[in-house]
């Protein structure tokens, strides 16, 4: 299995111009073929053709001279890029390709020619390694790497391996997540983990300073030094959300043997201005994206139930669908069966049970039934599923 382990750099001087130069080459390359592809399916109808727009690298080469001072696998793999975002467009993942910006983050793919010595590598046209904090030992074989700059000018070097990971001891407990604003998710096992907010604790730093921002004078001295302190408060925002979504989707696969989560249409949910704010902050994708990748490289078992499965609605004793039920409401008593429900402790339930459903038809693993208890279904033996 492919693996990314990622370490942070710290060239000298010289060694910063010259990856500048190269991630600047490798975006002119990008932006450049972008342009041209553009212009010739308006004029012409000419649609995107890796192959033909690869063929014109020694062409920019030759018009545009600077280019003899890139390595030229990192501009091919540049062309590799755009070919993907092109791709993915025309599947439907993603809109049309945009321009890259030096203001973001950027990077420059080394596939070939490099080397790991120690705590230093050595890329192509560079004669002096640089130095990287080795905080963990790389495992697996080496295939590629690739160096980031980060819009605080930050150097981070990513080494992709191909390797061997063990899967998790087997466990007998599954869990159902409903994703929600009050709390971040709601357990199947009843618990309740607050949501972090990080960019809503942030943000009036961050406003303080875009407004100091706006009285400054474009590419000015103090002007570059506030931007720079609003894009390290972003970047503060960004790890501290990483780092919870990492810490919490560990957890949760590493507890369970089945995770049953709801395909959520994120896309949808942020077109509502007042609640989209709280929702990217949130991070649903994410976090479903991490428990995906975990699942699958810990030999776990990720469900994810319809997207319009009114989990929520149903009544997960008697299975009454109320379809009155408001966002405003978190508890509400069916009016068949008089069971009072807590709004995200009932959907974990109906989760459980719709994750339960499929496991046994589509996947034939067979699972213990849900037991009414207290007014509520649960899983049996006190918050734990069998799952085999």
């Amino acid at each position: 299995m492919n693996y990314v382990y990622r370490f942070r750099l710290y060239p000298n001087k010289e060694q910063e111009k010259f990856l500048n130069i190269q991630i600047g080459h490798c975006r002119f390359v990008y932006n450049k073929l972008l342009e041209m592809a553009k212009r010739n399916y308006e004029q012409e109808g000419k649609k995107w053709n890796y192959y033909e727009y690869k063929k014109l690298l020694p062409k920019l080469k030759r018009k545009f001279s600077f280019l003899k001072e890139a390595n030229s696998q990192s501009l091919q793999e540049a062309v590799k890029w755009l070919d993907r975002a092109f791709k993915n467009f025309f599947k439907g993942l993603s809109g049309f390709p945009k321009f890259k910006s030096r203001k973001k983050t950027n990077s420059v793919p080394i596939p070939q020619h490099f080397k790991v010595e120690g705590n230093k590598v050595r890329i192509p046209k560079l004669r002096t390694p640089i130095r990287f904090i080795k905080h963990r030992e790389i495992e697996g074989n080496i295939k590629s790497i690739s160096i980031t700059k980060t819009p605080t000018g930050k150097f981070y070097l990513n080494i992709l391996v191909e390797r061997k990971i063990k899967p998790l001891p087997k466990t007998e407990k599954a869990v159902a997540i409903d994703v929600g604003l009050t709390h971040f998710c709601t357990l199947s096992t009843g618990k309740k983990v607050e949501n972090p907010k990080h960019l809503i604790k942030t943000e009036r730093r961050i406003k303080k300073l875009q407004k100091q921002l706006s009285r400054k004078r474009k590419g000015s001295r103090r002007f570059t030094i506030l931007a720079r302190r609003i894009a390290k408060l972003h970047e503060k925002v960004k790890n501290q959300r990483r780092d919870f979504l990492h810490k919490l989707s560990k957890q949760i696969i590493g507890d369970n043997q089945a995770v049953i989560v709801e395909d959520l249409n994120v896309k949808g949910l942020v077109q509502n201005t007042s609640f989209s704010k709280h929702i990217a902050d949130a991070s649903w994708s994410r976090f479903v994206q991490f428990l995906e990748y975990k699942a699958k490289l810990y030999g776990r078992v990720l469900i994810k139930v319809d997207t319009f499965f009114p989990s929520s609605k149903l009544c997960s004793v008697c299975g009454f669908k109320k379809e009155d039920l408001k966002l405003s409401e978190r508890e509400w008593e069916c009016p068949v069966c008089k069971a009072k429900h807590d709004r995200d402790y009932n959907a974990t339930l109906n989760l459980l049970r719709e994750g339960f459903a499929y496991l046994k038809t589509a996947v034939g693993v067979d699972c213990p039934e849900l037991m009414p208890v207290e007014g509520t279904f649960v899983p049996c033996e006190a918050g734990s599923s069998s799952i085999h």
